[in-house]
């Protein structure tokens, strides 16, 4: 038996342990008769005192219960403290009830969210208004953020709204916004495609798909393109602004002041092709040459210096018939007012009814479509690769501007023809452009 606490070893089994606290009564104060038996069966030591004591026991309580040794066993139940909720921005103690949290449990208090969602709305965001635990993806869904609208705050809640429907119309695939100016209208199609809409409130025309000013014959990507290079080209400006040309016979400075490209001079009474300056006579079997651009084909061994001229004559040739029909278009639409007021005039002068001079007004109309037509045929076929089918199409092209020129010259000069020969020429006219995009329009 030891005489001393130095002679234990430190190293007690589990089963020590287990014994303190699973059955304290396997080890017992005995008395002084039986004290040298149970010492060497139990391992007590005996004090001046006679108190016993289990030291594998006694010393793994003190030690437990003073905070120097922490020893969990399985059937022991550690008790944690309760933790106090706090918002995860401003750290700021809240009751339960106090706190908000999307589904992925992050809490933040009532003011954090308020300024948090206040300064997402501001800044254009609706849909995409995110938790704002720091790499929590989940974003808030709508009534979520309507909660922290106040009413008094009705100017943020309507951009919310706002920004909400404009987040919705955008991913729609079957929806758009008018492109018109100021219009706040939404644009339907139970199919999306590339097909003609007009606006019932501004009646403002555009494509579908691209939302620019319906442009059949040419396709989206080709008039994104065109539209493209004629805003990024700085010269293109300069280029136009000379809206003059002198007479090929007396070289008078002529100002073109009407839609038609068949122009006489006021001083020799020449008249010439606006575009190319040839003569009149001889241009019904010409205009096939007078918008088809003639490339060089033997620009492909020329200098890197010679094919950017090239290249840049080709764009100019095309943008100046592009920018051409646009003058003309907003031209006889001034025409077309003046068409109208004639009409009224002559019918309080009872020369004629209401009736009997729509056919002009019937002209003016086809005519502008017609020229929208011919507009946007100049990028299609600015891009289209040489061949048969842009060998045809040209020719089909050149068709129409002869029957649009032709009927833009009996209309200026309406007079001066019979209504039989005007209507004549919008029913040719429009067989033509018919003609054209046949291949294009589809139901």
């Amino acid at each position: 038996m030891a005489d001393s606490d130095e002679d234990f070893s430190d190293d007690y089994d589990d089963e020590d342990i287990n014994d303190y606290y699973n059955n304290n009564d396997d080890y017992i104060e005995s008395d002084e008769n039986d004290a040298d038996s149970k010492n060497e069966e139990t391992g007590i030591v005996s004090n001046n005192n006679n108190i016993k004591c289990s030291l594998p026991s006694e010393k793994t309580k003190l030690l437990v219960e003073s905070g120097v040794q922490c020893r969990s066993r399985p059937n022991i139940k550690t008790v944690r403290p309760k933790k106090i909720p706090y918002c995860g921005v401003c750290l700021e103690n809240f009751a339960t009830n106090d706190l908000y949290a999307l589904s992925c449990k992050h809490m933040f208090c009532e003011g954090c969210w308020k300024q948090h969602i206040g300064f997402a709305v501001k800044d254009g965001m609706s849909s995409g208004i995110p938790c704002m635990e720091n790499n929590c993806t989940l974003l808030c869904h709508e009534d979520f953020v309507h909660q922290f609208l106040s009413v008094k705050s009705g100017s943020l809640e309507s951009n919310y709204l706002r920004h909400l429907l404009r987040i919705s119309v955008m991913e729609h695939y079957q929806l758009r916004f008018c492109p018109g100016a100021d219009c706040d209208m939404t644009l339907y199609a139970e199919k999306p495609k590339p097909r003609k809409v007009q606006c019932s409130k501004c009646k403002y025309i555009c494509c579908f798909e691209c939302g620019h000013p319906y442009h059949t014959p040419a396709d989206c990507s080709t008039i994104q393109k065109w539209l493209t290079k004629c805003a990024d080209d700085s010269e293109t400006a300069n280029y136009i602004s000379a809206n003059t040309k002198d007479c090929p016979a007396c070289h008078i400075c002529i100002e073109k002041n009407g839609g038609c490209n068949h122009i006489q001079c006021s001083k020799c009474k020449h008249n010439f092709c606006w575009m190319c300056l040839g003569d009149w006579k001889n241009h019904g079997n010409s205009y096939y040459e007078c918008s088809r651009y003639k490339e060089n084909p033997k620009i492909a061994k020329k200098s890197q210096q010679t094919q950017a001229r090239e290249a840049l004559k080709k764009y100019l040739f095309y943008f100046q018939r592009w920018e051409n029909h646009n003058q003309s278009l907003m031209l006889e639409a001034q025409a077309r007012t003046r068409i109208q007021k004639q009409i009224e005039e002559k019918v309080n002068k009872c020369q004629g009814t209401w009736i009997d001079w729509q056919y002009l007004m019937r002209a003016g109309e086809l005519l502008a479509k017609c020229r929208y037509t011919l507009q946007y045929t100049y990028p299609l076929v600015y891009y289209a690769e040489a061949g048969p089918e842009k060998t045809l199409f040209e020719y089909q092209q050149a068709q129409l501007e002869v029957e649009i020129e032709g009927l833009a010259w009996k209309l200026e000069h309406a007079g001066d023809y019979q209504r039989g020969e005007i209507e004549n020429q919008m029913d040719v006219a429009e067989k033509r452009r018919q003609t054209l995009l046949a291949r294009f329009v589809s139901d």
